[in-house]
């Protein structure tokens, strides 16, 4: 119990972070809905959850690694640079001046939201950092026993609650927020989204 606490509460501290995975999930809420802030949330914790089963079966060298940290790193700026132009250029967004943004979904589209909130998340490199570190701690904690992964458990359920939660106040400010609000927030977003790739070449340079 003591070891589920513990890293329920490690995982609700992951509120704070405001990685691209944060700018993608409320945009994704606020834009389409609340099932497709869902979709993203259960590809971040889905990729938080194949990190912590690659690094604890001992692929942490594979990943401290400084060729294999800087070809991850290569693709994850490339993707966050790419949804942060497209978040700024798509032409939706111009629609979005006249009309309401539709809030239709097909079983495609949660399929793509979820891919997007998992390879957003599984990309970055600075999250195998986090998780690497969360580890050793757990190891140090508990060993390598039940309890280490009770609290690793522990912390996604923490990390997916307020992702969820997240979520769930964005649709409440949603009615409030006009079309033209929404355009220049997921143009904020955009920009967001490209520092954040600008930070992993810089990264993956030094």
């Amino acid at each position: 119990m003591t070891a589920f606490l513990h890293g329920f509460l490690i995982g609700l501290s992951f509120v704070i972070f405001l990685g691209p995975v944060f700018f993608y999930l409320l945009k994704s809420s606020l834009e389409k809905g609340f099932w497709a802030g869902l979709s993203v949330a259960l590809g971040i914790v889905i990729g938080d959850l194949i990190c912590i089963l690659i690094c604890s079966l001992g692929a942490i060298p594979f990943f401290k690694n400084t060729e294999n940290q800087f070809w991850l790193g290569v693709v994850g700026s490339i993707l966050l640079i790419g949804m942060g132009l497209k978040f700024l250029f798509r032409p939706e967004a111009k629609k979005a001046k006249d009309e309401e943004i539709s809030t239709k979904m097909s079983k495609a589209n949660y399929l793509a939201y979820f891919s997007q909130g998992f390879l957003i998340n599984f990309v970055n490199p600075f999250v195998f950092v986090v998780w690497i570190g969360i580890i050793g701690y757990a190891e140090t904690e508990y060993g390598f026993t039940t309890s280490m992964f009770v609290f690793l458990g522990a912390s996604l359920i923490g990390i997916f609650s307020t992702d969820i939660t997240k979520v769930y106040f964005a649709q409440k400010i949603k009615r409030f927020l006009t079309p033209i609000f929404l355009i220049r927030l997921y143009q904020f977003f955009g920009i967001a989204l490209i520092i954040f790739g600008i930070r992993i070449v810089f990264y993956i340079f030094r």
